[in-house]
């Protein structure tokens, strides 16, 4: 992507140019400015008026004139010469259009920038040449400029020289710039350089600002993680423990940073001992005041000082030295503020789990009421009313033994509040209850092991709850269902309680919340939901119980209007309705969490992945849907530094700049950027058909190939999560499909490279004065890009963690286009004089239409019949991505067929000899794929028209509150009565059936502008 160093404005002219060409280069006037330099150098002879008349010419609409400059760069680059600065101002400013397509910035106005500041080493100008490389991402320039004004301004008092040069120099060592001969001299050069430096700081007794020691803390945290990646351990470690440049040292002056970038590092390694020492000496330091009591007494740290005295080689000493620590801050607790006192109060609690239970119990005695259920009680005891103390205390609880975590919830948590607690504390305490039941349903603690086949019948179960003593399966439905009722009960107090409905307000959150989430993860669970259900997106009724799934939908969609602003339950919706194919009722809760920015990045697949599969007709507003996406990817990737980079750099925020490169690697290579491209590209083929531009050549995809890693960084930290350790978070269970990952995004990225090709129609008026020639290229171009896509394709697919990474209509999709784009590439390659089709043609086209045969056959015609029941109609709407995988095999079948009779009719027309063209086998097989794929489109088609039919008839609310409340005149069972309850039965669920259907309806609609020829 081009730099445009002038998007403001053209350069200022030198000062000594008169005011009438100074006035029409600031007015635009060109066609002046061209007359009127070409006068002065023919007057002066001076190469700078000629310099102005060639850069203003590129600004006049004829190509030679454009293209007049380029020549003239590249004359001064394989000049010996020193440039002149003011013209390589020009020059760059007039090849502004051509940077990073004709030209590269790092072969020419980078190296002659290098070229000028060497010879020009003190002109405050320098700087300037520094920022312009550095801005272009042109390393090997930008180290030289450095480089350079590191040795000039050796023996000078400014020290930032130095640090610019070993940044820069380190920066280019790690990077793809740098050849691999270059790299080991670059990365040794990084760290003596660095090593010298802080040599010099442990050597002085006091350090003036002009010593070019390490004398920030960005200096010294630059030096470790240069020591990180050049470096070797035994430095690393040696360095660490040093008086003032060690972990410690740093501490005692402030800088926590490097302390806790070094314990990461050491864990990675594996160095427990000195991990363990490290984190001891640090919280000694509050104590003995050499740092302020609570500098280092994050639990961050305690957990990993007691992690590392369990690992340590003398372990009974260690632990006994964190209760000897732990004790003198306990003492210290009444100082301190708020936030570190409950750091304390977790740092015992963290101690007390990981202490054997010798240590903390030696006697043995009342095994139930053990010092872990004890320290969770006291804990609960100061923080059960926060926001935060669920989150805080789960992980512990799921660690409880069986018998500990009953004595917990039995005879601990209800005596909590104290004799006489008020309504509001005890609705917390049954919501914290609620929660922390469900977590346990989640432990494998809370069941045993129990024979399957009982008297010769297989009972499906092979488990026995200890809390019911029924048999199970994970988790235990009799649980949840009990659950389910208890919660719904205390819902349905507090919603009848005035004096609970004012008390809410002042408390840290709404009790009803935390009671909604735990009935609906327990319906989400008893629906039969599962991660990865096998053929999930051919069938959501083929496994899972429509009913209860519904009312686990219907139960958090009442609460997002009671609390809208909880983003956690905002984001589970939108997942859930993405689930049942109402994308747009999905699109109007996304809309109002406002994403941004950073966050785009991991976010956007929560909501972005796979939706024109689910609803096109999104695509179809009048603001473009991915525009946000869009937007946002150009604004932060339009330079080829990361942005702000000469900010980060001249302040001196040297491991900023490290981040920031880092960061912009991995944006450039994120999934999330070609979900982008895809999602927008494929919505656009199904109504336009063809695109303006190849994926490859698009501005966004400069840095994706083949053997790029893409990056993945989903964040699902927002999702209200009860879940425990032991099992997968919620999101997998309600997720469409696998997440994004470097395989998917690649076969989806190939996927539109394949029907870029097949798509590509020259211009009309292309007629090359060579025929013959012309098409021997193109043969040629598309055999190559075939064989590159084909074999790609190929090697994605068969990698091993492929097949849990998509879902299985995508699968079929993709091996359907390895298929196809083998075939065609022996098609339009295999010679007309051979006797026969080789029989992989056969077999291949064979496959292609079974495979068309039975998605028709099997996905569509059974639903296209005029007589459709409620749950048919539903699981057809649910299974739109399957539907529209369906459509892409057919259309890429389509597009594959013609576009290899139309080589052969094109090789045919070119010569009426009738020894060009393709086989006749090979034309035959086409003809056949071709009709077999038209007539797969049709059924697609009139697949949707009976959809459209359906949806459009009347009575669907009742329809759909009959499927989750049941039919009025029936009696409903136990839960579905409490879910009745919740959401005011089936008055209060009428305005939500309504926005489901009308969801529904807007879905179908846009598929059915959709194109299927």
């Amino acid at each position: 992507m081009a730099y445009n160093k002038y998007r403001y404005g053209p350069p200022a002219l030198k000062s000594s140019v008169d005011m009438q060409l100074q006035s029409a280069f600031s007015d635009g006037n060109w066609s002046t400015v061209v007359r009127l330099a070409a006068k002065r150098f023919a007057t002066f002879k001076d190469p700078y008026y000629e310099a102005i008349k060639v850069s203003t010419e590129a600004q006049l609409q004829g190509t030679a004139e454009k293209c007049a400059v380029l020549v003239h760069v590249d004359e001064l680059v394989k000049s010996k010469k020193t440039p002149d600065i003011d013209t390589l101002d020009l020059f760059e400013w007039a090849c502004q259009d051509f940077i990073g397509y004709e030209i590269e910035f790092a072969e020419t106005f980078g190296p002659l920038r290098a070229r000028w500041v060497k010879a020009n080493a003190n002109s405050p100008m320098a700087v300037s040449c520094l920022q312009g490389c550095l801005e272009q991402w042109d390393l090997v320039s930008a180290q030289q400029i450095a480089a350079t004004l590191d040795k000039t301004h050796a023996n000078s008092a400014d020290r930032r020289y130095m640090f610019w040069n070993i940044t820069l120099t380190f920066l280019l060592s790690i990077s793809p710039q740098c050849t691999e001969a270059s790299r080991k001299v670059y990365s040794l050069l990084t760290v003596r350089q660095l090593q010298k430096a802080a040599d010099i700081t442990e050597s002085s007794e006091k350090l003036e600002k002009t010593d070019k020691g390490l004398l920030t803390e960005e200096e010294v945290c630059l030096y470790y993680r240069v020591l990180l990646g050049h470096g070797t351990k035994e430095e690393f470690l040696t360095r660490l423990k040093s008086p003032k440049l060690g972990a410690i040292g740093q501490l005692k002056q402030g800088h926590k940073l490097l302390f806790c970038e070094c314990l990461d590092a050491l864990e990675t390694w594996g160095e427990w001992d000195t991990i363990y020492e490290l984190c001891r000496d640090a919280l000694k330091l509050g104590l003995d005041g050499s740092t302020t009591p609570f500098f280092v007494c994050d639990l961050r740290i305690w957990k990993k000082f007691v992690a590392a005295a369990t690992e340590a080689t003398n372990a009974d000493a260690a632990l006994d030295e964190v209760q000897n620590v732990l004790k003198q801050f306990i003492e210290l607790k009444d100082k301190a503020t708020p936030m570190y006192k409950k750091n304390i109060s977790l740092a015992l609690l963290e101690t007390t789990f990981r202490l054997p239970s010798t240590t903390i119990n030696p006697n043995h005695e009342n095994k139930a009421l053990s010092p872990k259920v004890i320290q969770i009680g006291l804990f609960l005891d100061e923080y059960y009313e926060r926001f935060a103390a669920f989150d805080d205390v789960k992980g512990y609880v799921a660690e409880l033994g069986y018998e500990e975590a009953k004595t917990f919830l039995e005879d601990v948590l209800p005596n909590i509040p104290g004799e006489n607690p008020t309504k509001a504390q005890q609705i917390i305490i049954t919501a914290l209850e609620c929660r922390l039941r469900y977590t346990l349903t989640t432990c494998p603690q809370t069941l045993s092991p129990h024979p399957t086949v009982v008297e010769g019948t297989d009972q499906g179960k092979p488990f026995k709850c200890r809390v019911c003593s029924n048999l199970a399966k994970s988790p235990c439905e009799d649980c949840l269902k009990k659950l389910i009722i208890d919660a719904a009960n205390a819902y349905s107090q507090v919603a009848a309680d005035k004096e609970l409905l004012a008390a809410i307000p002042k408390l840290d959150r709404d009790p009803r919340l935390d009671l909604a989430l735990v009935m609906g993860n327990s319906l989400l669970k008893l629906s039969g939901l599962r991660p990865k259900l096998p053929n999930f997106a051919q069938s959501l009724w083929q496994d899972v119980q429509p009913e209860v799934l519904l009312q686990a939908v219907l139960l958090l969609d009442t609460q997002l209007r009671v609390t809208p602003n909880d983003n956690g339950l905002r984001l589970m919706l939108v997942q859930l309705y993405l689930l049942f194919g109402c994308a747009s009722y999905a699109h109007q809760l996304w809309v109002p969490l406002d994403v941004k920015r950073t966050i785009q990045d991991a976010l956007s697949p929560l909501f972005f992945d796979r939706i024109s599969s689910i609803s096109p007709g999104l695509f179809q507003g009048t603001r473009p849907l991915m525009e946000p996406l869009r937007a946002y990817y150009s604004q932060s990737l339009r330079d080829p530094s990361p942005v702000r980079i000469w900010d980060a750099f001249s302040s001196g925020s040297y491991t900023s700049v490290l981040d920031m490169a880092e960061y912009d690697k991995k944006l450039r290579t994120s999934c999330t950027l070609v979900m982008t491209l895809v999602e927008e590209r494929r919505a656009a083929r199904l109504f336009v058909g063809k695109l303006d531009i190849d994926i490859d050549d698009h501005i966004l995809a400069t840095d994706i190939v083949e053997d790029t890693t893409l990056v993945h960084k989903t964040d699902y930290g927002s999702f209200p999560n009860l879940e425990s350790a032991n099992g997968p978070p919620i999101q997998d269970f309600i997720r469409l499909g696998p997440g994004p990952s470097n395989e998917r995004s690649h076969l989806s990225f190939l996927a539109e490279q394949y029907l870029d090709l097949l798509s590509y129609t020259p211009p009309k008026d292309y007629k090359p004065s060579k025929a013959a020639e012309a098409a021997a290229r193109d043969k040629a171009y598309n055999l190559e890009t075939l064989i590159r896509i084909n074999t790609s394709l190929t090697d994605f697919l068969h990698k091993p963690p492929t097949p849990k990474l998509l879902t299985p209509p995508e699968t079929n999709y993709y091996t359907a286009l390895s298929l196809l784009s083998a075939l065609v590439l022996t098609a339009i390659s295999l010679p007309k004089s051979e006797a026969s089709v080789p029989t992989i043609v056969s077999q291949t086209t064979q496959s292609l239409k079974t495979t068309l045969t039975t998605l028709r056959t099997g996905l569509l015609s059974p639903r296209s019949t005029a007589s459709v029941s409620t749950e048919q109609t539903i699981s057809s709407l649910c299974d739109m991505p399957a539907f529209s995988s369906v459509r892409d095999i057919a259309l890429g079948t389509k597009l594959s067929a013609a576009f290899v009779l139309a080589c052969h009719e094109r090789e045919t027309a070119r010569d009426k000899s009738g020894r060009s063209g393709l086989h006749k086998g090979v034309v035959m097989e086409m003809k056949a794929l071709e009709s077999a794929a038209a007539k797969t489109l049709a059924d697609a088609r009139a697949h949707v028209g009976v959809l459209k039919g359906v949806m459009n008839e009347s009575g669907w609310l009742d329809r759909l509150l009959d499927v989750v409340l049941g039919e009025e005149d029936k009696e409903a069972d136990e839960l579905t009565d409490k879910v009745s309850d919740v959401v005011d039965g089936r008055a209060g669920a009428e305005e939500w059936a309504g926005k489901v259907v009308e969801s529904w309806r807007e879905g179908v609609k846009g598929w059915g502008m959709v194109r299927f020829e």
